[in-house]
Parts: structure tokens; sequence; C-alpha cells
């Protein structure tokens, strides 16, 4: 007996024992209290009584707190479990935090460092002591702080995630780094908020590829442009009259097109990249007159049928040589506009052009947008076989032609930037 109540007993099974101390206090209590409210004064008469209507209102206290006891001490063993379950599973989730190659971070609602993994410790550089508390003003701009305090604040108003991007912290040795991550708001039982949690990745090296790989385009983007001027410029110093029409040309075409984007039924068809394109291949529509001799090319007089039919050669020699280049390019190239244009800008929306007589939508979008434009640079430009005109006489012509050579849509998206057109011209 000395050594049963030597023996550890669990609160579990003390409820239980407690139970059946009660019940048995009860049933003492009771018998002696008998021996003063009835005949019979015999005491072990009392407790253990020989009828059953003076025994069983006993056996049914002792059976309830028996169950209380029991029940009792059910419920403790679950919630212990459950305890020991939630210990074991909290323990496993933190190791696994702290494991993982992606920064994990919890703080408080003031931002100040509550638990965070080894991954935070690498990328901030400070030891787990001196972090531990740290708050985020203490490791970024004034700036970023006040990004971050809008990331925290937009969680804990709407209690979802909240997202940050290129968030810019200072290590410990001065270097800067930057993050992405996301926060949560954490809440107590009563679902208070508490603080947050979040998760973070180091994007620095992406950052640095990405600006890197931005500036070799552009650079790769002006050598290409440069490259493709140069080439146009050909044929333009075969025809010592056109001065500036190349530069002039593809600004008109890009006004024209940046218009006709607007509209419905092209707003899917022309894309930013389509804009740019245009505006890149357009100055290569007459690249084809490096392959028309002087002698045509150069002929102040009015030229003959002959003559006539050497110089519409320009279109397939130029549409050929760069379909010859765009063959040899992998992917998508701005060629591909470039040879349409270079092909078909002399068809006229009639049918009446050359060099393959198309008719209406049937001609190459950008091969009618480049039409209107090296016609008005034409009518408004001072040539060795012509005068100038001025814009309100070029667009009067213009005007005249809408429908039979010109795209009508191309005329009114030419009409609505006219002030546009005039003031390069001018320029």
């Amino acid at each position: 007996m000395k050594k049963l109540f030597k023996t550890r007993v669990s609160v579990a099974d003390s409820m239980l024992l407690t139970g059946i101390m009660l019940a048995a206090v009860y049933w003492a209590i009771e018998s002696v209290l008998n021996l003063f409210t009835t005949h019979k004064v015999d005491i072990f008469y009392q407790l253990f009584p020989t009828k059953v209507d003076e025994i069983w209102p006993r056996v049914v206290i002792l059976c309830l707190f028996a169950i209380f006891g029991s029940h009792v001490r059910f419920t403790i063993n679950e919630r212990k479990k459950a305890e020991e379950a939630l210990m074991v599973s909290e323990k496993k989730y933190r190791n696994i935090l702290e494991s993982i190659e992606e920064a994990y971070f919890e703080v408080d609602l003031k931002g100040n460092f509550t638990f965070f993994n080894d991954s935070i410790i690498r990328i901030l550089g400070y030891s787990k002591e001196e972090l531990m508390g740290m708050n985020n003003r203490e490791y970024s701009t004034p700036e970023t702080s006040k990004k971050m305090y809008q990331v925290f604040n937009r969680a804990y108003a709407t209690g979802k995630t909240s997202n940050i991007s290129e968030y810019e912290v200072i290590k410990k040795d001065g270097s800067i780094k930057y993050l992405e991550f996301s926060v949560s708001p954490m809440r107590d039982q009563e679902r208070r908020p508490t603080g947050f949690r979040g998760v973070a990745r180091d994007v620095t090296e992406r950052l640095k590829a990405e600006k890197e790989r931005r500036e070799l385009e552009n650079k790769l983007h002006s050598a290409r442009a440069a490259t493709i001027l140069g080439l146009a410029k050909l044929s333009e110093y075969r025809d010592k009259g056109t001065g500036a029409h190349l530069e002039r040309i593809r600004e008109y075409a890009k006004i024209i097109a940046q218009e006709m984007a607007g509209l419905p039924v092209y707003k899917e068809y022309i894309t930013e990249k389509y804009i740019e394109d245009i505006y890149q291949s357009s100055i290569l529509h007459d690249i084809g007159k490096v392959g028309i001799q002087d002698s045509v090319l150069l002929n102040p007089g009015k030229l003959n049928s002959e003559e006539y039919d050497i110089i519409k050669r320009h279109t397939v020699l130029g549409g050929d040589a760069l379909s010859d280049i765009e063959s040899q390019i992998e992917g998508r190239s701005f060629l591909i506009l470039g040879k349409k244009i270079a092909y078909y800008h002399h068809e006229k929306w009639d049918g009446t052009g050359y060099p393959e007589g198309l008719k209406g939508e049937d001609i190459p979008l950008s091969a009618r947008i480049v039409a209107l434009a090296d016609v008005y640079d034409a009518l408004t430009t001072k040539r060795f076989y012509k005068e100038a005109f001025p814009h309100e006489k070029a667009r009067e012509i213009i005007i005249g032609l809408k429908g039979s050579h010109f795209d009508p849509d191309v005329v009114d998206a030419f009409l609505t930037n006219e002030k546009e057109f005039n003031s390069i011209w001018l320029s």
C-alpha cells in the first residue's frame, strides 16, 4: 500500500479516484445520519442495509460519481494526447521551417522578429541573437520601410496575404539585397491579430540578370536600328532628292499605326510590337532601288513605259532581298513586315497598283499604311523633278484618292493626326 501511494498518480487517474472517494464519503455520511433518523442504530446495518429500497440510492450515487470521474479522466487524457500531438506537430513544423531554403519569419505587430529560420540569417548577415527582436527599420531604408508598413497594414486590414516585390534590405556589411515576399496575419484563439508570418525570396541575382538582359537588348535594339537605317540609306544615297525621307516615313507610319490600333477591327492585330516593327521596317520600303540602274533612277525627265516598268521592279527586288535575309533569322522578325512593305507599298486599294494588282484588304495592312506615308512625303518634299506641295495641297490630293489609291481607314487615321504630319514635315 505504501508503495502504491508513493507511485505518481496522473491527474486523470486521480479524478477517477476522487469520484469513487466522494461516493464513499457520501455513503458513510448517509449511514451515520440514518443512525439518528431511524429506529435501527446498528452502524453495520446502516453501512450495508439488506433492503433494496435502502441501498439502491447509494449505489446510484456511487455509479454517478464513478461515471463522472471516468468522464473527467477520459477528457483529461484526450486533451493531454492532443497537447502532446500539438507539441510534436509544432516541433516538427518549426524544424521544417528552419530547414527550408526559402526565408521564413514571424514578427509581432510592431514588425520585430519573433522567429526566423537560417535563410533569414544568411540573407541579412546578422547572427541569430542580433536578429531576434530586431525591427525591419533597422535593416532597410526609410523608403522601403514605408513599403513594408503598407504591406503589413494591408494584411492586417484585409486578413489576407499581401505581397511585395523588389524590397530593398541592407545587410550587416552594408551591401544591398532585393527580396520579394508575402505576409499574412497571425491570430490567437480569439482571432485577435498577434503579428505576421511571411516567406521571403532573395531575388538579387535574378534582378541583376534581368537588368543586364534589358541593357543587352537595348544595345542590340540600337545596333539593329542603326544597321537597318544604314541599309535603307543605300537606296536614299542613290536618289539624291529624297533628303530625310526615311526618317519622316517611319514617323508617319508609326502615327497612323497608333491611331488605327484604337479601331475595334485592328485592336487585337496592331500591338505595341507591331507598331515598333512597322516603325523600324518601313524605311526599307525602297531598298530595291539599289538594283535599278542610274540612267533610269536618276532620269529627271518623264519616264517612258519601258523605264517605268524597270522602276516598278524595285518592289520585287526589295521584297526578294528582305525575304532572303528574313529566311536566315530564327523566330519572328520585324523583316516579315519589311518584306511585305517592300513588295506591296505601291499596290492600290482599287487593285490598279503593282506589282501584283492586289485589291482592298488583300494588300497587307503594313503596306497600306506605308503607301500613304510615302505619297504624303513625296508630295510635300522638293525633288529634282518637282517642287514641294504645301500640307493643305497634299491633304486635298490624299482625300481625293481615298477609296481608290488608299485604304479609307488609313486616310481617316491620317486626317485625325494631320497636325502631327504637318509638324514633322516642317521640322
